[in-house]
């Protein structure tokens, strides 16, 4: 998968963005990443907030060739993609059912996945991505946590993102019955 990286200052929602591209026929491997979301969304209506240009914010369309019923893996395989590059810089974390990565109980991450199907058969993915990164305590809520509260440090967001592009294509890598190193 080749991914083509559309950087905003600013924007309602990347997911909402990507979505309507996908609907205009945008090919996979279109990433929509945003300094800053106006009105960033979790799973069930919950709103995702981010303080400008600290965090993570992303969204992946992706368009594998699989079943429907495959969809909800996909929430999973975000997760996990972002526990794997979490544990390159020394975070351990665990998972809250059905989208969230927490470190020592605290929300570092929340995954949005919108798929849309017909006839069986799933059209697209968009797979959003919200990571805090680089906030700070007192500019998150009490139930959540960011990278740089667990390091102590800065971490490049846009480095971040290629990482993360990368896990998510090799754990999307069975869905094209190929491994990781072709789609990525």
């Amino acid at each position: 998968m080749k991914f083509k990286i559309e950087h905003l200052t600013e924007t309602d929602s990347t997911n909402t963005l990507a979505r309507s591209y996908a609907a205009q026929g945008a090919a996979e491997g279109l990433v929509i990443f945003a300094d800053f979301q106006t009105e960033g969304r979790g799973k069930q209506g919950h709103v995702w907030v981010s303080p400008k240009g600290k965090d993570l914010l992303f969204s992946l369309l992706v368009r594998p060739p699989v079943s429907a019923s495959k969809a909800p893996m996909i929430t999973q395989i975000a997760c996990r993609a972002v526990a794997a590059v979490l544990k390159n810089y020394g975070i351990e974390t665990e998972f809250k059912m059905p989208n969230d990565v927490l470190y020592h109980g605290k929300k570092i991450c929340g995954s949005l996945v919108e798929a849309e199907s017909s006839a069986g058969k799933l059209e697209m993915a968009v797979i959003g991505v919200g990571l805090n990164v680089n906030t700070n305590a007192d500019e998150i809520f009490s139930e959540g946590i960011s990278m740089k509260m667990v390091t102590g440090q800065d971490h490049d967001r846009e480095k971040i993102l290629g990482e993360v592009l990368e896990a998510l294509a090799q754990g999307l890598a069975p869905f094209y019955g190929t491994d990781a190193k072709a789609h990525a």
